[in-house]
């Protein structure tokens, strides 16, 4: 062979700037989705007047981020079917347990619908929706580095977002509740925030420098006080049984882990004074003698009222798109369609088949998320420990007085993201959906 015969390769050029184009995509895309967490979608009494032009019905009862999201959805799954192996991730422990509680929402619209129902789609909504958003995230997490780079973007979106809530706060917008001035009352962007700093707690242990390490202490201090001062005891539960799951979780350094999260606590008991105190007193649901639980007596008579319709009708429930007439809690609402705890809120709704199928599903993911988030040598182990503490958290506060998430779009948007995250990070061993 001579030497004029030889070939040489053409430099590869491009790559980097390509690699960074798609890097740059990726962070713009998911900030996008990651602001609906941040859109209120109903008003503090519980309508859905936010006053916000993303919630406005359009066309066919449908708002516009309902289509917005449903054509994004559309063209994730087209893109997906260009995909060389044309499938979609997903655990096979899940199939199952998912598939029979739509089928138990199906029967429920039919069964609210020959009883007079209205609007069938508005108990699920949210949860339609979080599934159509699991075809973007799966379109743009498909590896475990695609995970990493996902959570470092939720870290520096969160951050911002809570910076920006104590700057307002500092000038003087503020939200009000039971008398004291709080930073946010919003329910579902208070549970983003009880993620963030479960997921910079976990973060903060794999920091592998000085400067990352730094990074997730700052922003698991200010979602930690944040939440605190927001004094809203959901989300006080969301985090303390998060944290404690976390340390359980935690093979060591568990005595210090304890001792930080008592002097963020001590922090946010200084800068709340007296009220939080009093606050943390209203915890008990039979205490109505103070200033801070005013609203007790009425969570415990919202559950009276819908046991007594579940006595009435156990096996269908009423049926999606009804209300049922209420009578303890008349001097707040003489109707109600929702009930402030999710299994009876189910089984009021779904039947006695849609609150075996729920409680099956969640049962299956924590225990899924628990085999994973216990692996030796799982894959993005932070996010999916994480994960678990947050979704777990969640699931047993709403065993007490807090609704089912799935009626709402800013939490199904959240837990579609921590799904996804989590299959992708399990992305060497993944059962296949066929497109």
């Amino acid at each position: 062979m001579t030497t004029a015969s030889v070939i040489h390769p053409l430099p590869v050029t491009g790559a980097v700037p390509r690699e960074s184009a798609t890097t740059l995509c990726r962070a713009f895309v998911l900030s996008i989705l990651f602001s609906i967490i941040f859109l209120p979608e109903f008003a503090r009494d519980g309508t859905s007047a936010t006053g916000l032009s993303v919630y406005v019905k359009v066309a066919a009862g449908f708002r516009f981020v309902d289509l917005a999201i449903l054509l994004a959805a559309f063209c994730y799954l087209a893109g997906h079917g260009c995909l060389r192996y044309k499938v979609l991730p997903f655990p096979r422990a899940l199939i199952w347990p998912g598939v029979s509680f739509l089928a138990c929402i199906a029967i429920a619209a039919y069964y609210g619908g020959t009883r007079g129902g209205t609007n069938v789609f508005f108990d699920w909504r949210g949860l339609a929706l979080g599934i159509a958003l699991y075809f973007a995230w799966s379109y743009w997490l498909q590896t475990t580095g695609d995970v990493a780079a996902a959570a470092r973007v939720f870290a520096i979106y969160l951050g911002l977002r809570i910076a920006l809530l104590y700057v307002l706060f500092a000038a003087g917008y503020r939200d009000n509740l039971l008398g004291v001035e709080i930073p946010l009352y919003d329910g579902p962007t208070l549970s983003c925030i009880v993620f963030a700093a479960l997921l910079a707690w976990s973060y903060r242990e794999s920091a592998v420098n000085f400067l990352e390490k730094s990074g997730w202490c700052c922003l698991a201090l200010a979602a930690y006080v944040m939440v605190f001062l927001c004094f809203r005891r959901t989300y006080w539960g969301e985090l303390a049984v998060g944290t404690f799951i976390l340390l359980l979780l935690q093979r060591r350094h568990r005595i210090r882990n304890l001792i930080l999260i008592a002097g963020l606590g001590a922090v946010a008991a200084c800068a709340m004074g007296t009220s939080f105190s009093r606050r943390m007193q209203s915890i008990v649901v039979t205490n109505d003698e103070t200033e801070y639980s005013a609203d007790n007596a009425d969570h415990l008579y919202d559950l009276m009222d819908a046991w007594y319709e579940i006595r009435q009708s156990p096996v269908m429930g009423i049926g999606l798109g009804t209300s049922y007439s209420t009578w303890h809690i008349r001097n707040w609402k003489t109707e109600s369609v929702m009930v402030h705890n999710a299994p009876l809120h189910v089984w009021l709704k779904y039947g006695i088949g849609g609150l075996l199928c729920y409680l099956w599903f969640h049962i299956a993911l924590l225990r899924w998320l628990y085999r994973k988030a216990k692996a030796p040598r799982a894959r993005n182990h932070a996010f999916v420990s994480a994960a678990f503490a947050y979704l777990t958290a969640q699931f047993v506060l709403t065993l007490g007085f807090a609704p089912w998430p799935y009626s709402e779009l800013q939490l199904t948007t959240l837990m579609s993201f921590i799904l996804a995250a989590v299959i992708a990070a399990d992305a060497e061993s993944p059962r296949r959906l066929r497109l």
